[in-house]
């Protein structure tokens, strides 16, 4: 679930940033139309870092789980003193 997630929030930081990008070499500079453009295009950076930092941090604890899946799967073995 983690994965779709971050993979569409990557896409749509993919979308603003580029969209608000394309759009700053067409506007005037100081217009509610730059200032509007610069904050759309950090708001994609912004979406781009987290959806990045968010798919890291859940496969590093994924990869650390299936690590500790290893030692608390051990058959359990009865003793004579524990029947």
């Amino acid at each position: 679930m983690i994965d779709t997630a971050t993979r569409a929030l990557l896409s749509l930081g993919c979308f603003v940033g580029v969209g608000a990008a394309l759009m700053l070499p067409l506007t005037d500079a100081g217009t509610g139309e730059r200032i509007v453009s610069i904050l759309a295009l950090l708001l994609g950076i912004g979406i781009v870092v987290g959806s990045v930092l968010a798919r890291r941090l859940s496969s590093r604890r994924r990869h650390r789980d299936d690590a500790m899946s290893d030692l608390t799967d051990d058959p359990i073995v009865t003793t004579k003193e524990n029947p």
